[in-house]
Parts: structure tokens; sequence; C-alpha cells
């Protein structure tokens, strides 16, 4: 094995210390906490390439909140999101769009319950999408049997061109929401339904919008123009930035014939009623 190949690897502590964190109740609450500055300690200008629903990811484990329990506690991580996703994505010729993919964990996730289909996932911020690709490639079986569409822009608007986000010291929170003091950085963007024609798809079962309070920059020109036959089947989005919003997505989302199966102070899931 190359030095290339190991230069991530974990040593005996840390695997140690992943493993209880992963195993144990170690990986919970202050005890995590404990667990993760021993993992930075031991690794400070590093990711760790570890384990992660049935394949490899390399993840940080500092400044990115979903790779920080991707890597010390994955069975804990976003249980109800992905127990919905395991009830409403097919294994087989699905098609999962990811708008806010960070670091790939969500979408490694789904991924893994796809025998066959596509993978559609947006990140415009070049230092996660950087991320992004590398997760992907550590898995080469993904793209031999799924087609993987994995795009560094911003999604949202009636029209593709660029787009001012913020982008505070947490890597999993910039938005075009922009944020008082933050540093903002000028990325491309392309709109929902534009993204999903590109991709060559003409149904959408899944999809997992996270965009730290833009939700409606995106949903809203999406569902004034999209046929019926898009509308996601399935909704995981994240709500605890609605105070963002301009627009109610909740309400727009309940009048297109979706109905609330699970909110929580993070989330909500819906699922379309295909018999309104």
């Amino acid at each position: 094995m190359s030095q290339s190949e190991t230069a991530f690897r974990p040593g005996p502590v840390s695997q140690t210390l992943l493993t209880l964190s992963r195993r144990t109740p170690l990986g919970r609450g202050a005890f995590r906490k404990i667990m993760a500055r021993g993992v930075r300690a031991l690794n400070p200008d590093r990711p760790l390439d570890v384990s992660l629903y049935g394949g490899m990811a390399r993840l940080h484990h500092s400044g990115n909140n979903s790779e920080v329990k991707a890597l010390l506690s994955p069975k804990r991580y976003a249980r109800e999101e992905y127990a919905f996703c395991r009830d409403h994505m097919p294994s087989h010729d699905g098609v999962f769009l990811d708008i806010g993919g960070n670091a790939g964990v969500f979408s490694l996730f789904v991924a893994s319950l796809m025998q066959s289909g596509t993978l559609i996932c947006a990140e415009p911020q070049p230092n996660m999408f950087e991320r992004l690709k590398i997760n992907f490639s550590l898995n080469p079986d993904l793209s031999e049997r799924l087609s993987l569409h994995l795009n560094q822009t911003a999604v949202g608007g009636n029209e593709p061109g660029s787009l001012t986000i913020s982008v505070p010291d947490s890597a999993g929170q910039a938005s075009a929401r922009l944020v008082e003091d933050a540093p903002t950085l000028s990325v491309p963007v392309i709109p929902m339904l534009d993204l999903l024609k590109q991709s060559g798809v003409s149904r959408l079962d899944l999809l997992k919008i996270d965009v730290e309070g833009f939700e409606d920059g995106i949903l809203f020109p999406f569902f004034e123009i999209a046929e019926t036959a898009l509308f996601p089947k399935a909704i995981v989005m994240e709500a605890c930035h609605s105070g963002r919003w301009e627009r109610d997505c909740e309400a727009l989302l309940l009048e297109h014939g979706y109905k609330i199966v699970h909110k929580d102070r993070t989330n909500m899931m819906l699922i379309l009623d295909e018999a309104k």
C-alpha cells in the first residue's frame, strides 16, 4: 500500500478512541467531546480515513459538525432522517438529490441504500466540494453501480448565474442568507429544475435540502414552474433556520400536496400525497 493511501489511516491510539466512541456509550454527549479532543490532539493537522456506511470516508475532526458526528458516532448520527431515507429511497433505479452536500456524508449514506439509480449532489463551497469528491473517490464501486452527478454549485433562483454566500467559521454553515460580519464568496448558481434536467432525470424520489435558511430561494422557483412528475416524492428539509426564510417553505409544501410525517427542532420530513 502506498504512502498516500496510508497517510490518513488512524494510528493505534486514535483507532482505539474511535472504536470506543463508535461502539460504546462513550460516543454520546460529554463523553464524545472528550473523545473528539483526544482524536484532535493525536491528529492535529490531518483528517482520518475511516469506515462509513459500508465504505470509506476521509473525515475532519473539527470545524464541521456533520463530519465530526460521522467520525465519532455514525450509528447515532441523523437516525430519524436515515430511517426515513430507508423507507422512501428505492434500492433500484431511484433518483436522489442532495442540495447542500457538505462533505458528502448524507449522500454516502443514501448511496449505500442504492443498488442502481442516479445520485445528484450540489455543494457550492470549493473546499467542501473537494472533500465531497475525495469521499466519493474513496468508494469507486459507487460510480460502477450509480450515475453520479457531483456539482460544485449553489442551487436556487430562476436563471443560472452567480450567488454571494456567507461562509462562517464552521464549514457546514455557509448560506445565501448573508450573515453579518461573516466572510463572503461568489459561487455559481443553477435553478433546481435546471439541475434535474441536466442530470437527465424525469422524476425525483428523495430530496435532501440543507442550506442554512435559503430553502425558500430554491423551492419556490422550482414549484412555480416544475411539472408534477418532477415533484420530489419524499423530502428531508432542514427547518432550524426557518426564521431566515422570506417565504414559508412549510406552507408551500403543504399547498402542493405534501404531508409532514416527522418534525423536530432541526428537520422536517415530508411525503407527497400523490392521490391529491
